[in-house]
């Protein structure tokens, strides 16, 4: 599978989002989050509902989107969901354990972007309450992330998906056939970051 197609694949992600709407903006949310997540109010940066996939690589795996709320900490990057009322830590993203990014046009353009740890990877789109990319927020968590100067790829620079040799029966949509069941080939997700 090309990035370009792989590009295409996640961009769907950012449609979605449905109609979560994840309670975060009111004094009394703040106060929750503070909470349960464990945060101190002074250390947080940012919030924003976010969307994400996590990949093991090497391992083939489809993104399914998880919907949740980011968090930006001056500890790291607090990827957590909302359930029952309660705010739930999943995964820290820290600027120290971030090897390299991925965007396809630049940091500052709306669109998805991934990041790349020793173990594992994920695509991250941080989303306003709509729907849309949300802007402010993807360029600090995008610009907290790599504040250790990390390499941040564009365009088809740093490739990491790779095939791995074996096909899959999925539902494909190509433009100029009609839509339906057909075997691809599968792809994985690689580590594109300089050792």
């Amino acid at each position: 599978m090309r990035f370009s197609s792989l590009v295409l694949l996640s961009a769907l992600v950012l449609g979605l989002h449905g109609c979560v709407m994840i309670p975060y903006q009111s004094p009394e949310d703040r106060a929750k989050i503070e909470h349960d997540l464990g945060v101190a109010p002074a250390d947080i940066i940012g919030i924003t509902e976010t969307n994400w996939c996590p990949y093991t690589y090497r391992i083939a795996e489809i993104c399914h989107a998880t919907q949740g709320l980011g968090v930006l900490t001056k500890q790291g990057f607090i990827l957590s969901l909302y359930q029952n009322k309660t705010y739930i830590p999943v995964r820290t993203l820290r600027v120290d354990e971030v090897m390299c990014a991925k965007v396809t046009e630049g940091r500052d353009k709306p669109e998805i972007f991934y990041v790349f740890t020793k173990d594992d990877a994920f695509m991250l789109a941080p989303i306003t309450p709509g729907g849309q990319m949300n802007m402010p927020m993807k360029l600090k968590i995008f610009d907290y992330l790599t504040g250790n100067q990390q390499k941040v790829f564009t365009g088809v620079e740093g490739s990491f998906v790779k095939l791995t040799g074996n096909k899959v029966l999925r539902y494909v949509t190509t433009p100029g056939y009609k839509p339906g069941m057909a075997n691809t080939d599968e792809f994985a997700i690689v580590n594109p970051c300089p050792q």
